[in-house]
C-alpha cells in the first residue's frame, strides 16, 4: 500500500497487474489492497480508462500509518523497542528492530512519544549471556527441521556432555530472565528443556527430523516448574501463611494452579507438576512461611534439606554486639 501509494502520488497510474508483478504476487492480492485504502482508508483512488491505471482524485491525499494511530498506539509502537529489551541478542530483536525502523520513518515526530515514556519505565534486561551466533544457529535449525549437535553443561552436576538435539522451539522465562531450547534429546531418548546459556558449542546437521505428533507445548509446560521437566506430574498442596499469601496470590505460578482462601487469611496452592525437585527449592524460598502439605515425598525432601542445612549451623553461635545480633 505504500509504494501503490507513492505511485499514485507520483502520477504513474499504476494498474494492478504492474504492481502485482512488481511484488511477485497475483493480482488479486492488488485488488484487495487497493479496496482497502479506498473503503477503509477513504483514499480518493479513481480508475482512469485511457491510461489504464489508478490515480488519485485529490492530488494532496496522504497516506501515513500515523492516520492508522491513535496518539498513544503510535507512541506506544516507537517505546517497542525499550518492552522487547528481553529478546536482545536473538534473531527475532534485529528483525524486529528493522521491521519497527521502517515503520518510524513514516510517523509523525511528536510529543506523545515522550509523554509515553515518561511514566512508563521498563527494567533494563541483562545483558545475553550467551553467543548470539548460537542462537541464529539453532533459530535456522527449526525452521528447517535439521538437526544439531551441541555440548552442554547440566546445572545440577556441572557435567559437559555431546547431545544430538530436534530443536522444537524457543521459550524465554521472565522469572528467571533466560532463553530456553525445547527439543527431544537423543541422548535421554526425551524432550527436554536447555538453558541456551549452558550451551557451550552448536554444530548444524544436515539430518532432518520430525517433530512428534504426540508433542504439545501446553501439555509439555504442564508438567514443567522452574523450567524443570518430568514425564509423571503430581499434586501438589503448599500452605502459606496469611503475610506470605498476600504476595503468593498476585501471580500465576503455573497453568495448573488452584488457591483455596482459608479464614485465618493463609491460602492453600494446589498445583499439578512434575520436577519435585524445582518445587523444593521453590518452597526453601519462603521458610517457615511455607508448608509443603503434600506429597509425602515432597515433605521428606523437604525436612531432608532443612535437616542437613541444619547441621552446617550447628556450632554457629549468636553474639551480641550492642544493639545488633550477629552470627
Amino acid at each position: 500500500m505504500q509504494y501503490m501509494h507513492q505511485e499514485l502520488r507520483s502520477n504513474h497510474y499504476p494498474n494492478c497487474a504492474r504492481v502485482a508483478k512488481y511484488f511477485e504476487v497475483s493480482a488479486k492480492s492488488i485488488q484487495r489492497d487497493v479496496e482497502y485504502m479506498r473503503d477503509l482508508l477513504h483514499a480518493p483512488i479513481e480508475y482512469d480508462q485511457k491510461k489504464r491505471g489508478y490515480y488519485y482524485e485529490k492530488p494532496d491525499w496522504d497516506f501515513l500509518p500515523s492516520t492508522l494511530l491513535e496518539r498513544g498506539e503510535a507512541a506506544a509502537l516507537i517505546a517497542t523497542k525499550k518492552v522487547l529489551a528481553q529478546c536482545e541478542g536473538s534473531p527475532f530483536y534485529n528483525e524486529i528492530s528493522r521491521a519497527l525502523d521502517k515503520m518510524r520513518q513514516y510517523l509523525p515526530v511528536a510529543s506523545g512519544a515522550n509523554e509515553f515514556l515518561n511514566i512508563y519505565s521498563f527494567e533494563k534486561a541483562s545483558p545475553p549471556a550467551f553467543d548470539p551466533r548460537f542462537f541464529a544457529t539453532i533459530e535456522d535449525a527449526i525452521r528447517s527441521k535439521l538437526k544439531i549437535t551441541i555440548t552442554y553443561r547440566a546445572s545440577w552436576n556441572q557435567e559437559v556432555t555431546e547431545r544430538t538435539v530436534h530443536p522444537y522451539m524457543f521459550h524465554y522465562s521472565h522469572v528467571r530472565d533466560t532463553w530456553y531450547l525445547i527439543g527431544y534429546c537423543e541422548l535421554r531418548n526425551d524432550i527436554r528443556t536447555f538453558a541456551i546459556n549452558r550451551i557451550r558449542t552448536v554444530s548444524l546437521s544436515k539430518k532432518h527430523f520430525t517433530v512428534q505428533s504426540t508433542f504439545s507445548f501446553e501439555n509439555y509446560l504442564d508438567k514443567t516448574f522452574d523450567q524443570v521437566h518430568d514425564k509423571e506430574p503430581c499434586n501438589v498442596v503448599i500452605r502459606f501463611s496469611p503475610f506470605q499469601s498476600q504476595w503468593i496470590r498476585e501471580h500465576k505460578w503455573h497453568p495448573t494452579q488452584e488457591i483455596e482462601e482459608l479464614k485465618d487469611g493463609s491460602i492453600v496452592l494446589k498445583m499439578q507438576v512434575g520436577a519435585l525437585d524445582a518445587v523444593k527449592r521453590w518452597v526453601l524460598r519462603y521458610g517457615n512461611e511455607a508448608e509443603a502439605l503434600e506429597p509425602q515425598e515432597l515433605r521428606e525432601m523437604l525436612q531432608y534439606e532443612l535437616l542437613t542445612t541444619g547441621k552446617m549451623y550447628e556450632d554457629v553461635r549468636i553474639k551480641k554486639v550492642g544493639s545488633l545480633s550477629l552470627f
